[in-house]
């Protein structure tokens, strides 16, 4: 069950990273035409699923269209709007990425309960047709002149090097740091340092790693990492939670989120207005010491919260966790050059997939249960959960560290 997620999210991180080059040799219409026809295809391979493999094979064929159309949507901003308003624009970019992963169990949960899992992937593939059509009407045609090729051998190095690190972080569900796992975490660190190796000297990069130079760039990546990662983690277990400790069904365990999807969305664009009125600093500031307060509180009442305190909790979580999300990535692509937006794009969309998968894998590891019985099934998944919130919670304290860090460096607004 997990790696239906984890192993989705790996993929759309690899093709995230190729979304660079092929915004360089592709027009927007074509671009979206790839992602939308992969995305069809792997929903229909899944509807007609008759076994885990040939469901998981949809799966990652969706991953692909996903990983090609997803950064479309903020290479379309960073080239259309004005500096003036990227703030709004990008609020209105990021509603839908913080809505789609809190939805997605609502949705699921009542589907399955309602009508059956493959009701899930029947539903939406009338609406990712049409959504094909409106591309076609209303993208761009015209091909962008490049000769631009494909870096083969950095695509595999950080492919290789990504794998190995999701591989090493599932590996310790077995609660023991095995040989398997120290090789797994050796072969990331190499293959890492190997790509970077490469693209410094190359030609041809697959994304321009130059960016990194920047400290603030580097500081706003990691608050939006922090926030995503907590996020996915949080979107996993909660679900789990109510539905192995509390009791609830698939569907009531979905609507618990809803609220705080459906509220912490439609902020999004309020956050990026407030980003082009006041700059940076202020936002993630508030956005931060209210992301942690929110989790100090949701830490000591997780391993006991009811329903509607969850729901509650969660929902404020959402709202305060939205802010550093939404402004981080706009402050970061404030302080790179016009020409390596498409890189900053790729490389803020590709670290936002692989830390949701790190976020369901840890998810994952804190709330394994070994019970035979309801209650011992029950009792592990709240202990498990409490830790979880506790952890996410000391994450987001450091990540204090890179907002003081960020606010020193930063040259734009």
């Amino acid at each position: 069950m997990q790696w239906l997620t984890t192993a989705y999210l790996l993929v759309v991180t690899l093709m995230m990273l190729t979304s660079a080059h092929f915004n360089a040799i592709l027009s927007k219409r074509q671009t979206y035409m790839i992602g939308c026809i992969a995305f069809v295809l792997g929903d229909v391979i899944a509807i007609v699923a008759q076994n885990f493999w040939l469901l998981l094979l949809g799966r990652l064929i969706m991953a692909v269209g996903t990983g090609f159309a997803l950064p479309l949507v903020f290479n379309i901003i960073f080239t259309s709007v004005p500096m003036s308003q990227l703030g709004k624009y990008m609020g209105f970019g990021t509603l839908i990425i913080s809505l789609a992963p809190a939805l997605g169990p609502v949705y699921g949960g009542v589907v399955t309960y309602t009508l059956g899992w493959r009701a899930i992937f029947m539903i939406f593939l009338p609406v990712v047709v049409i959504s094909l059509l409106i591309g076609w009407f209303n993208l761009d045609k015209q091909k962008p002149k490049s000769n631009n090729q494909f870096a083969y051998g950095q695509f595999a190095l950080i492919g290789i090097s990504l794998v190995s690190a999701i591989l090493a972080l599932g590996k310790l569900q077995s609660g023991k740091l095995t040989a398997t796992i120290i090789i797994l975490a050796l072969v990331a660190i190499i293959a890492m340092a190997g790509f970077i190796k490469v693209a410094k000297n190359a030609e041809n990069q697959l994304v321009d790693i130059s960016v990194f130079r920047s400290k603030a760039v580097v500081m706003a990546l990691l608050i939006y990492a922090t926030s995503q990662v907590i996020n996915l983690a949080v979107n996993f277990a909660v679900p789990q939670y109510s539905q192995l400790t509390l009791g609830t069904t698939t569907m009531i365990a979905g609507l618990i989120l809803m609220p705080g999807s459906l509220l912490g969305s439609l902020v999004n664009p309020i956050y990026g207005a407030m980003y082009d009125r006041l700059g940076a600093n202020k936002p993630l500031t508030w956005g931060s010491l209210a992301f942690l307060a929110i989790m100090i509180i949701f830490s000591v009442m997780a391993p006991s919260i009811a329903t509607i305190g969850l729901t509650v909790v969660y929902a404020l979580f959402t709202v305060a966790r939205n802010l550093t999300f939404s402004v981080a990535m706009t402050a970061g692509v404030a302080e790179v050059k016009p020409q390596q937006a498409g890189d900053i794009n790729a490389i803020f969309n590709t670290v936002q997939q692989f830390v949701g998968a790190v976020g369901t894998t840890v998810a994952a590891l804190f709330i394994q249960t070994t019970g035979t019985t309801k209650s011992a099934i029950a009792t592990q998944t709240a202990t498990g959960f409490g830790h979880l919130i506790v952890f996410s919670t000391v994450i987001v304290a450091i990540s204090l560290i890179w907002l003081v860090i960020f606010m020193k460096n930063k040259t734009a607004k």
